[in-house]
């Protein structure tokens, strides 16, 4: 076990832009960082890149959400108390989206991934890591979210389902977890440039949106004021 006394975080979708970013940016600031997402060569690239920069790459772990059950998600929370005894925040910031499509005409193996990524698969590793957050003073629980297609739900299918469902196990979490914690937040980063955000609008632009960096920053601000 690592003695450590800086802030030990995980991060899903860690491969990810969004991920890519926040991991980078943490790690810049002394926090212990645990990489979790389901694209290994993706991992090992961000993990190699950090370390060529001179940072301290994260922990990895490659982790496919969609196939892990209750057992998977015990081990995880068994190899981060061995690695650190610890985990302060936990970031749930995986996502999955194929493309503006009707109801009518979503493939249910596109629904089900899609469901297990963003809403299934995070509910397993809360359950799994509430006893290690529980152990830190500062816990929180924070559910990266897309509250625009809560405002505009047509087309939105599977995805916009589970960001409604995600938001109401934010509000579930925090009421039954209560002022003891861990506090848990629903944050939205805005929009920012992705090969996701161009899944949904395929005329965006990096030049027309603000990057990654930025949407990493805008979300620890909020972590950081418990918006």
């Amino acid at each position: 076990m690592k003695d450590t006394q800086a802030p030990v975080w995980l991060v899903t979708g860690a491969a990810g832009t969004l991920g890519q970013a926040l991991v980078e940016r943490l790690v810049a600031d002394g926090v212990e960082c645990i990489a979790l997402d389901r694209n290994e060569r993706g991992l090992n690239q961000l993990h190699d890149r950090l370390q060529a920069e001179g940072a301290k790459p994260p922990l990895l772990l490659p982790v496919d959400l969609v196939g892990a059950g209750p057992e998977e998600h015990a081990q995880i929370a068994e190899a981060i108390q061995a690695a650190y005894g610890k985990l302060d925040v936990l970031v749930h910031a995986a996502a999955q989206f194929t493309a503006l499509r009707p109801l009518e005409h979503q493939p249910m193996d596109e629904w089900m991934k899609i469901l297990h990524t963003s809403l299934t698969g995070p509910m397993l590793l809360t359950q799994a890591l509430l006893p290690l957050l529980r152990q830190s003073d500062q816990a929180t629980i924070a559910l990266v979210s897309n509250h625009y297609c809560l405002e505009k739900p047509a087309h939105w299918g599977a995805y916009g389902m589970s960001q409604a469902a995600r938001s109401w196990m934010c509000r579930a979490l925090a009421e039954e977890l209560g002022p003891r914690g861990p506090r848990v937040l629903d944050i939205d980063p805005g929009p920012f440039f992705s090969p996701m955000r161009t899944a949904a609008w395929p005329v965006d632009s990096a030049e027309d949106l603000p990057s990654a960096s930025q949407a990493a920053e805008r979300l620890l601000a909020s972590l950081q004021k418990g918006d």
